[in-house]
């Protein structure tokens, strides 16, 4: 988790990932929107299953808007490893995933696991988030014979 003895930067930070997984739990856009800081300028988001960065405010907050359309019901998110390194008014903050989902239309369950990078930074309201990057786990590389 955080450090031993966490400094309030942390604490707040921590909070923040704890919202985000609880809006992800409820697929609540409004929650999951509610840690950014939307007017910061560039916003990006990076989810491991888009082709492409998602930039500025009103395009993630279409991507919280849409998650009801594609996941039926988010039955479980669990995040480990969490670590926070406050860096004056900035912070990265990392964590590892493992989700279950049921997708709409589909029988079986998906079962993401993965990294994120998250940055934040402290505003006059306090800390909100201002880019996320997820990843999947790297496929294991073999030397060459």
């Amino acid at each position: 988790m955080i450090a031993s003895r966490p400094n309030e930067s942390e604490l707040d930070v921590a909070a923040l990932i704890e919202t985000y997984r609880q809006g992800f739990l409820r697929l609540d856009p409004e929650l999951l929107g509610s840690i950014w800081d939307c007017k910061h300028d560039p916003l990006i988001y990076i989810a491991m299953e888009q082709p492409e960065p998602i930039i500025g405010w009103p395009a993630i907050k279409r991507y919280f808007e849409a998650l009801p359309d594609h996941l039926e019901e988010m039955l479980g998110k669990k995040l480990d490893g969490i670590r926070i390194d406050p860096l004056g008014d900035t912070a990265i903050a990392f964590f590892q995933f493992h989700s279950t989902v049921k997708l709409r239309g589909r029988e079986e369950l998906y079962r993401p696991s993965g990294r994120v990078t998250m940055l934040f930074r402290h505003t006059q309201v306090g800390w909100l988030a201002i880019h996320y990057h997820e990843s999947a786990h790297a496929a294991v590389a073999h030397a060459p014979r």
